[in-house]
């Protein structure tokens, strides 16, 4: 019976059924990409692709709130509460109530996760430029364009074109 979910033909001679012409499941097999190789570099370090970006944009907008850091990440509400209280177990978020509102709680990293944030970063950007991709860097370049485009990111300076 398991020989016969095995195929000897490689993945070029399959079809994909037009699905090669859909753009989420081509993110999708793109972001599958990103994250395994993210996984060999970072993973054995502890750290998943949600929670170092938790933290650097937590680093970058201090005193984010946590509806806005899900909004960001485009995750649940819930899982970003639990990510927020592995932060807090682990010593590198710490919570403050706001003094506009006093019902809303904005996010700091502790200088521990601040320090956490600046030995993780340069991983990070090496494991995305170490990444083959087959791309030239124009190409990169423009793939990162368009990906903001397409996520509605308007964000001044991040064009390196």
């Amino acid at each position: 019976m398991q020989d016969n979910l095995k195929s000897d033909a490689p993945c070029e001679d399959r079809s994909y059924g037009g699905l090669e012409n859909m753009s989420g499941f081509l993110i999708s097999l793109a972001q599958a990409h990103v994250y395994n190789h993210f996984g060999e570099e970072l993973t054995p370090k502890g750290m998943r692709p949600a929670q170092i970006s938790a933290l650097i944009l937590i680093r970058e907008n201090p005193g984010i709130r946590h509806g806005e850091l899900a909004e960001m990440l485009k995750l649940k509400l819930a899982y970003t509460t639990k990510l927020i209280k592995s932060f807090e177990a682990d010593g590198w978020v710490r919570r403050e109530q706001s003094e506009e509102d006093r019902r809303a709680i904005q996010l700091y990293l502790t200088p521990e996760g601040a320090a956490f944030v600046d030995a993780m970063k340069p991983v990070l950007t090496e494991s995305d430029a170490a990444r083959p991709s087959g791309l030239t860097a124009r190409e990169t370049q423009q793939l990162m364009r368009l990906l903001r485009k397409y996520l509605g990111m308007d964000i001044a300076g991040s064009s390196a074109e």
